[in-house]
């Protein structure tokens, strides 16, 4: 029951994946976009790099859709305890909005490197009975503008971050992502 969700998120993105590429083949060149983008989020001396892609399910004629987006990244986080993290990070989550030249949503996703691999990062050092590890998670909005091929979008988000035996210091993060589509 506990992997439910993360799995659920997996299947969906994938299924998104093979929707779209269906409908391409389909509709043509109306459905919406593919994209690759970088991006980068931050708070104080906390960082979060990552590159991905994104996949848009949308009906054509309305602005209104869903990106799912999956991204590999590393991460450079300041803890409570006043000391650094760093992990590597598999972001999957999905984006609801207004998506034209100008686009605004809401976004939920999670850590799926963490379920994937039980990550422990490296808190073996203590031996301490009892764990706190939540999957990594987050919730957000952003805006943007989309001037083909190229978007670029700004965003915030609130992140649950932690180990075994740590937790981030700060819980929100800002960023900007460049994209490229296709």
């Amino acid at each position: 029951m506990k992997h439910t969700l993360p799995l659920f998120v997996l299947l969906s993105t994938l299924l998104s994946f093979s929707q779209n590429a269906n409908a391409r083949l389909l509709l043509g060149n109306n459905m919406p976009n593919t994209g690759m983008f970088i991006k980068s989020e931050f708070n104080g001396d906390s960082s979060i790099t990552s590159a991905g892609l994104e996949m848009m399910v949308k009906q054509n004629y309305s602005n209104f859709g869903v990106v799912f987006t999956s991204a590999i990244g590393a991460a450079v986080i300041d803890n409570k305890q006043g000391e650094q993290e760093e992990f590597i990070t598999w972001d999957n989550g999905m984006k609801l909005g207004y998506f034209n030249d100008f686009f605004i949503y809401a976004e939920l996703g999670l850590d799926l490197f963490e379920l994937a691999f039980k990550n422990d990062r490296g808190d073996n050092t203590y031996q301490i009975e009892k764990s706190n590890n939540d999957i990594d998670g987050y919730a957000g909005i952003g805006a943007g503008y989309h001037f083909k091929p190229f978007k670029i979008e700004i965003f915030t988000r609130a992140r649950q971050i932690d180990g075994d035996y740590w937790e981030a210091q700060e819980h929100i993060y800002s960023g900007v992502q460049l994209s490229f589509t296709f």
